[in-house]
């Protein structure tokens, strides 16, 4: 009779003044702070990966919608129909859209048309740097002036599939036969041409250094002014390498169907660290600060440690990522934009505080 009379008596209240958490007693962590800026919903699908501007992220979805949105609330700022049917691409002030056999360029302010330019279908996407766009169609590549569309140059190529380089008055064009030329930027003159055992990736320039990865799982340093080798390595990659390189002063990064991401020194090509993500990488990483930051399939943008490759937190997204991110590096850190959702649930646009 006791116990039943102590089971079913009220609980008594803790003395006035005794705190909730005794001594002693290990307090949960407090939660983590969302490294989401803001999400807002679209429509319907993408059509490409979003880009980040200074001001707006910039989205392409189905049918056929360009739209922007304020970088710092997502507010929709304007839209216009147009389908893209290549990666968007901006210089800060225009957006460049491939659309149909044409190239379109749209104010950021407004999304109004500042030119149009019949290009003809694209094979790569395109370049964007420094008041030129280079848009490389079946057999021919054209230099226009980013301002107003003009036509500079054009010249007879081969298949280009892969984006080019810019670095200074050289291009630096990737073909689908294997080679890399490099090109004066001003003329589109031939200065040097290297053969690969593959197709080589869009090239990433660094300093006095090209590095750039090919389908026959190998990677390469070649010199910018020569295109000879520096380094070349190819020891372990168990899948194709993907997308462009990035770098610091001390490594170089890259990414491989292995399901890998490589850390080289940049110098000398030799092996600093390499770690598995769980998924086949969408591109290249993006080196932002001391972090090394890698897409894929999945609900999360995973992250190491530049000089280790020690793993860090995970930045979780409200679902599965649609396609790889846009991204901008600033003075407060690294932003990223995704686009996550499927057939099966909703899609939404989410825009990344600065992660530093």
């Amino acid at each position: 009779m006791l116990f039943a009379s102590l089971a079913g008596a009220q609980q008594i209240p803790a003395p006035a003044g005794m705190p909730e958490q005794l001594p002693g007693t290990t307090l949960p962590p407090p939660p983590m702070p969302s490294l989401l800026a803001w999400t807002v919903d679209l429509p319907a699908g993408p059509a490409v990966s979003p880009i980040v501007t200074a001001d707006s992220v910039i989205a392409a979805y189905l049918p056929g919608v360009i739209a922007a949105f304020s970088r710092d609330d997502g507010r929709t700022r304007w839209r216009t129909e147009l389908a893209a049917e290549g990666p968007l691409v901006s210089d800060g002030t225009l957006v460049f859209v491939p659309s149909g056999n044409a190239v379109h360029a749209l104010r950021v302010e407004d999304g109004t048309l500042a030119w149009r330019s019949e290009t003809g279908a694209l094979t790569a996407p395109m370049v964007a740097r420094e008041g030129w766009l280079l848009a490389a169609t079946q057999g021919r590549l054209t230099a226009l002036r980013a301002a107003d569309g003009t036509s500079v140059w054009s010249v007879d190529a081969g298949l280009q599939r892969e984006r080019a380089a810019i670095s200074g008055n050289v291009l630096f064009v990737p073909y689908a036969d294997g080679r890399l030329i490099a090109r004066d930027l001003t003329s589109g003159a031939v200065k040097w041409q290297r053969l690969f055992g593959g197709a080589p990736n869009e090239p990433l320039v660094f300093g006095e250094d090209i590095f750039l990865g090919v389908t026959n799982k190998s990677f390469h340093a070649l010199n910018v002014a020569s295109g000879e080798d520096r380094w070349r390595w190819q020891q372990r990659i168990g899948g194709t390498v993907r997308g462009r390189a990035a770098a610091d002063l001390e490594r170089v990064y890259f990414a491989a169907l292995d399901n890998m991401v490589y850390a080289l020194d940049r110098r000398s090509g030799s092996l600093r660290w390499h770690k598995g993500v769980p998924y086949r990488p969408w591109s290249g990483p993006v080196v932002a600060g001391n972090s090394v930051f890698i897409a894929g399939p999945g609900t999360e943008l995973r992250v190491f440690g530049a000089a280790t490759g020690t793993p860090g937190t995970p930045i979780p997204f409200p679902g599965q990522l649609a396609l790889n991110p846009g991204f901008l590096g600033t003075n407060e850190g690294a932003v990223f934009a995704v686009v996550t959702g499927s057939l099966a649930e909703a899609w939404k646009l989410s825009m990344t505080r600065p992660i530093r």
